[in-house]
């Protein structure tokens, strides 16, 4: 599905350049945009062009996330996006190779929310994996946003507050982001029961994202539109995961991030 506005036309166009985008990331980040009004989706794509333009914020953002990776003890290398070690298919790789790998994965995830207000939102297979001497590399293109106060503050509060089972924690955290009843449907791809063993799909994603737009739409509540680089961020998380074809523990990869702050 693809949403037909011109205000969307130039992040539709360039997108490609960026990312080498597949055709699944593409609807999902249809649906992430569906979330927010046509002219936030337009401040998104000016604001992703601009980043990618600017080699020197780039740099500085790769620096300060291998640092926090290091720290957390997460053991994946960024590597030079220009000279990208090549990584081996999926299909290739042994189950324990694919479940540690989607662990460091997770983890990434988790650690860019909780220890920086930007992230890079590349983590598709193409650019996340491990090479030919079985390290974990990832070499993302350029495709990055700086989080809104807000926003992030409400995330994590919405994160925290349901793995540690702080109720208030959580309510507070879905307030923030705009959130009231279709706050489920956010959480929804963490996983049912105890999150120790969640299978990651695309479809998945996009019926969440789906049932959220149609949510506020009913409720009338505004969404905080740094949804839409959210909808990204998870679109490229589950591709990844998805093609690893696992079940991997949410619960354990958020609280190593957590405890890691």
């Amino acid at each position: 599905m693809r949403i037909e506005t011109p205000q969307l036309g130039g992040l539709y166009d360039q997108l490609p350049t960026l990312t080498r985008t597949s055709s699944s990331f593409l609807k999902t980040m249809s649906s992430g945009l569906e979330l927010v009004p046509p002219s936030t989706g337009a401040r998104l794509a000016f604001e992703l062009l601009s980043n990618a333009a600017s080699t020197k914020r780039y740099t500085t953002l790769l620096q300060d996330l291998q640092g926090t990776l290091r720290e957390g003890r997460i053991p994946v290398v960024i590597a030079d996006p220009k000279a990208p070690r090549a990584i081996v298919p999926a299909s290739d790789l042994s189950r324990p190779q694919r479940r540690w790998l989607g662990q460091i994965a997770l983890e990434v995830f988790f650690s860019q929310l909780f220890t920086l207000d930007q992230a890079l939102l590349d983590l598709r297979p193409a650019r996340f994996g491990v090479d030919g001497n079985g390290d974990a590399v990832w070499h993302p293109r350029p495709l990055y946003v700086r989080w809104e106060p807000q926003f992030l503050a409400g995330l994590r509060d919405a994160y925290a507050g349901f793995f540690l089972n702080e109720n208030a924690r959580l309510q507070s955290g879905l307030a923030d982001l705009g959130l009231s009843e279709g706050g489920a449907h956010l959480l929804h791809h963490l996983g049912e029961g105890n999150q120790r063993g969640v299978r990651f799909r695309a479809s998945d994603l996009c019926s969440d994202l789906h049932a959220m737009a149609a949510h506020h739409v009913v409720d009338r509540t505004p969404l905080h539109r740094s949804f839409a680089a959210f909808g990204l961020y998870l679109g490229s998380l589950h591709e990844l995961l998805e093609g690893l074809d696992l079940s991997f523990d949410v619960r354990s990869a958020f609280m190593r991030s957590h405890r890691a702050r």
